[in-house]
C-alpha cells in the first residue's frame, strides 16, 4: 500500500490520455529514463514508521535518485514496462512483484516513486510469504498462473489503467501471465524461480575495443543458477580483477543506497548483480576475472585494437 500524494503511475496515466484525447500533446516528458547520482532517494519506498519516510531526500547512505526507468547499470526496472505498455509499444504482459519484505507492510512514497517491485520471481527463503503482483497489459484481461494452476483472472486494459493486481504466495514454481481480448490469448510472460547453488556469470558487451582510453567495456557480472536466472536473496561481494591492456574504471550495482565506493575493486552485489567497466591502457588482451565466496571464478577475455 502507497501512501500519499499522486503515484507515478497516476503521472503516466494521465499524460498518456492528455497524448490521446489533445492532438497537440505530442508525448510524455520522462523524469527519468536512466537513473542517476544526485537527488538522492527522491524515488525512494519507505515504511510508513520510518522516521525519514516522506522526506525529499534520503538519508545516508542514499546516493542514487532511485526514480529511472533503468537503473543506473542500464537494467530495466518495472516502470520502463508499464511505460511502454501504456503507449502502445508492447502488447506481452509484463510481470512486476512487490519484495517480499514489503509483505503486508504500509509504505509511504515520493511523487517520483514507483512500487518496491522487481520483475523477477527467483526470490530466496521466500516460501509461502503473500506477494503483490501486478500485471501491465493493454488487453482486456490477464490470468495468472502459479505453475499449471490458476490463480484467477482480472481486468486490465485501458480501463483499468492497464493494470491487474494479484496476491500470490510465493513457491518455487514458473509465474506465467496470460493477457486474453475478447477471449483470445495476445501475449504471455513467464518468470522462473531459481533453484540449486548460485554460480558467478560474467557477459562482456563487447569483445573487441580500441586502443585507447576514450573506449570502455561493460561487463555484467551476475549471481545466477545452473539455467542462467539471475537469483535474488543472495547478495554477496564481488572482487573484480584485470590484467593486461586494460585497467578497472569502475564497480558498482544498481543498489540506491550504498557506502561502497565505485572505485573499489570490491562491490557487493544487489539484485545479484553488479557492473565492472574496463578502460584499455593500449592494445592487446584484457582479461577480466571476477569471484565471490561459493562461486567458481568467471572470466572474460576483450581485445584491443
Amino acid at each position: 500500500m502507497i501512501v500519499g500524494s499522486e503515484t507515478f503511475a497516476t503521472k503516466i496515466d494521465r499524460l498518456w490520455r492528455l497524448v490521446q484525447d489533445h492532438p497537440h500533446v505530442i508525448g510524455d516528458f520522462t523524469w527519468t529514463g536512466w537513473d542517476y547520482l544526485g537527488e538522492a532517494g527522491i524515488g525512494r519506498v519507505a515504511d510508513s514508521e520510518d522516521p525519514a519516510a516522506g522526506g525529499f531526500h534520503g538519508p545516508f547512505p542514499w546516493l542514487l535518485a532511485w526514480c529511472g526507468d533503468l537503473d543506473i547499470t542500464g537494467h530495466r526496472r518495472p516502470a520502463s514496462y508499464y511505460r511502454e505498455t501504456v503507449f502502445g509499444l508492447r502488447t506481452a504482459p509484463a510481470i512486476a512483484v512487490v519484495r517480499p519484505e514489503r509483505s503486508g507492510r504500509t509504505t509511504v512514497s515520493t511523487p517520483w516513486a514507483w512500487a518496491d517491485s522487481v520483475a523477477d520471481w527467483a526470490f530466496t527463503g521466500a516460501e509461502g510469504v503473500p506477494l503483490t503482483v501486478e500485471v501491465y497489459s493493454d488487453a482486456e484481461e490477464v490470468e495468472l498462473l502459479l505453475g499449471n494452476r490458476s490463480l484467477g483472472t482480472a481486468p486490465a486494459g485501458e480501463a483499468h489503467r492497464f493494470r491487474a493486481e494479484f496476491t500470490v504466495p510465493w513457491a518455487p514454481e514458473d509465474l506465467v501471465a496470460v493477457a486474453r481480448t475478447g477471449g483470445a490469448e495476445t501475449g504471455r510472460t513467464v518468470l522462473r524461480p531459481a533453484s540449486g547453488p548460485v554460480g558467478l556469470l560474467a557477459t562482456a558487451d563487447r569483445t573487441v575495443l580500441r586502443a585507447d582510453d576514450a573506449d570502455l567495456a561493460f561487463v555484467a557480472l551476475a549471481l545466477t543458477d545452473a539455467a542462467g536466472t539471475v537469483a535474488l536473496g543472495v547478495d554477496r561481494q564481488v572482487t573484480v580483477t584485470v590484467e593486461g591492456a586494460g585497467t578497472l574504471a569502475g564497480l558498482g550495482s544498481a543498489a540506491p543506497a550504498t557506502a561502497e565506493s565505485y572505485l573499489d575493486a570490491v562491490h557487493t552485489t544487489f539484485d545479484g548483480r553488479v557492473l565492472a567497466i574496463v578502460r584499455p591502457t593500449g592494445a592487446g588482451t584484457i582479461i577480466v576475472t571476477a569471484t565471490a565466496e561459493g562461486c567458481a571464478p568467471a572470466t572474460v577475455t576483450v581485445t584491443a585494437r
